[in-house]
């Protein structure tokens, strides 16, 4: 379920964790609620997940909106003009878009994100910023809140939002890595498609080839159908899914990880 970023905030303190940052897509309107919010013992990082023309980057730390559709070395700028830094989410991920060898111009790397269950992308990234000597964090992407702690970066410093960034990318963090589950990832999937199916069908019938696209259109066709047949061939789907992309990862990502 789509969770509130006061809720995603009260998860990851029910969790144990000592901090979260927010990064909407494309929005920094989730610190509006947020801000107001203090605690001796957590940390609350305002950011934004910003499409740039090249791909993905969070900035975190940042005092307000970064319009997307930017060139990344100009968003960057703005990052730290805001005082913020920049992190180069799921660099390698094959589904969603990332910024690739570009992200050595990033602050930070993002070396594990809890839903690329491919694996082979996440260690595409962790050899790419071992290999640059680039500071690695890891994240979970949570759509949910019942995601949030799959992926964690573990620092040693003070509740304050300026060490904690500092801290972020000095090179001195540790990771903590768990995957969404299989299971998870396709409800959340089949939950948003299923939201707006005639939108869906459309943007499927745009960006998927014919495998995917029969592979999509069934897992909808039998996620309406509560019966132990349909609910058996969606698990099916949904691993064949998983195998085709980690088969694919594999051949893309993985060569790289040799050089």
């Amino acid at each position: 379920n789509q969770a509130s970023p006061v809720e995603m905030v009260k998860e990851a303190r029910l969790r144990g964790l000592d901090g979260i940052a927010i990064t909407d897509h494309n929005s920094f309107k989730s610190w509006d609620s947020l801000k107001k919010l203090r605690f001796d013992d957590f940390v609350i990082i305002p950011g934004e997940e910003i499409s740039t023309i090249q791909g993905h980057l969070l900035a975190l730390g940042i005092t307000e909106e970064i319009k997307p559709g930017q060139d990344v070395f100009e968003t960057i700028d703005q990052i730290h003009q805001q005082g913020g830094i920049s992190i180069a989410p799921h660099p390698f991920d094959l589904a969603k878009k990332g910024i690739k060898n570009l992200s050595r111009f990033a602050d930070g790397i993002e070396v594990f994100n809890a839903m690329c269950l491919d694996k082979f992308a996440n260690l595409r990234a962790l050899k790419y910023a071992e290999k640059l000597n680039r500071p690695q964090v890891a994240g979970t992407d949570a759509h949910q809140k019942e995601w949030v702690g799959c992926g964690i970066t573990k620092i040693d410093c003070d509740f304050d939002l300026d060490i904690v960034l500092k801290e972020l990318i000095s090179g001195n963090t540790r990771l903590k890595k768990r995957y969404v589950s299989v299971k998870d990832m396709t409800d959340w999937y089949l939950t948003r498609l299923n939201k707006n199916p005639s939108k869906a069908m459309t943007y499927i019938d745009k960006n998927h080839g014919f495998l995917k696209k029969a592979l999509t259109k069934s897992l909808m066709k039998h996620s309406a159908r509560d019966n132990i047949y349909s609910r058996g061939v969606v698990n099916s789907l949904s691993n064949i899914s998983l195998a085709g992309s980690i088969t694919h990862s594999f051949f893309v990502n993985y060569p790289k990880c040799l050089i």
